[in-house]
């Protein structure tokens, strides 16, 4: 038995509707695309990796007294686009605005675990909900959904938890447990 687990903090996204058939379409395509599951989208506040299982309720401290008075948000779904170009597609994203609240998190996030020895990200950090992950030569389908939804507006969620996940990889993929929830209020 191990004594790390792999986990991050994140929140997650309920699917606005106007995203759902884009979501049907990165499904229907198949290998080399593989789609993110709508009950598994989230944001990545803070992916921790490989975390001692005895370092648990220090994190789970330090999360649940980062969102103290922080209050639910507002996040705005728009346009698509690909990590690492929109030609050499690796990861499909959409894009997230109004992410101020987000960034202040992550940013704060990034600060409370350091001394539990999660080093931080050396890269900027950029909101985008990942939807779906690109293996091998993408088909000519994906590359007319990036373009025909470059620009548009999914509409709005909310967001009113931030979760520590468990992460464990399935043959068919990760499969995501959540540890612990804190309300936004």
């Amino acid at each position: 038995m191990s004594d790390s687990i792999r986990t991050f903090v994140a929140v997650k996204i309920p699917v606005p509707s106007a995203l759902r058939p884009v979501l049907r379409s990165l499904a229907t395509m198949n290998w080399p695309v593989a789609a993110v599951s709508p009950d598994n989208l989230h944001v990545t506040l803070k992916f921790l990796g490989d975390t001692p299982i005895e370092s648990r309720d220090a994190i789970q401290r330090q999360i649940a007294e980062l969102v103290i008075g922080q209050p639910p948000f507002v996040l705005r779904v728009v346009g698509l686009g690909a990590f690492p170009h929109v030609d050499r597609p690796s990861v499909v994203w959409a894009g997230l605005s109004d992410a101020e609240p987000v960034m202040s998190l992550t940013q704060r996030l990034e600060m409370a675990l350091e001394p539990l020895g999660f080093a931080r990200e050396p890269r900027p950090f950029h909101p985008h909900l990942t939807l779906a992950r690109v293996k091998g030569r993408p088909p000519r389908e994906l590359f007319e959904l990036l373009r025909q939804h470059a620009n548009t507006d999914f509409g709005t969620v909310e967001i009113q938890t931030v979760e520590f996940i468990r992460s464990d990889r399935e043959r068919d993929g990760a499969h995501y447990s959540t540890l612990a929830e804190y309300k936004l209020i």
